[in-house]
């Protein structure tokens, strides 16, 4: 029922562009080759700078920063799928604030190499 409701999807994708975006702006502030990639409500970062326009391309990535990235965000307290990050209507505002400060001090962390 909930999902029928007017502006529910747009409000879905609201929550997920500013932690999609979010999340881009915070590893381009710590110097880190990252992609963002996905539509707003499911995306997920792979550390590489080429561009990911398929399958093939993600391979590339580094597989230690991902992993890192993901024990980090864990050890903090965002629980996210091992290669992607979903958004719920139940996110709020605070939440979104909270995981994008997560998200930017587990990416220094990477940065520093610690």
């Amino acid at each position: 029922a909930e999902l029928r409701k007017p502006g529910t999807y747009e409000r879905l994708h609201r929550i997920g562009a500013r932690l999609r975006d979010g999340l881009a702006a915070a590893a381009r502030r710590h110097g880190l080759a990252a992609q963002v990639s996905g539509e707003a409500p499911v995306f997920d970062v792979l550390f590489t700078d080429r561009p990911i326009v398929d399958y093939r391309a993600t391979l590339v990535a580094d597989r230690d920063r991902i992993a890192r990235f993901n024990a980090g965000c864990l050890r903090r307290g965002v629980v996210k799928a091992v290669n992607k990050i979903y958004v719920s209507l139940a996110h709020t505002g605070e939440d979104v604030d909270e995981t994008l400060a997560i998200f930017d001090d587990v990416l220094g962390g990477i940065a520093r190499g610690s």
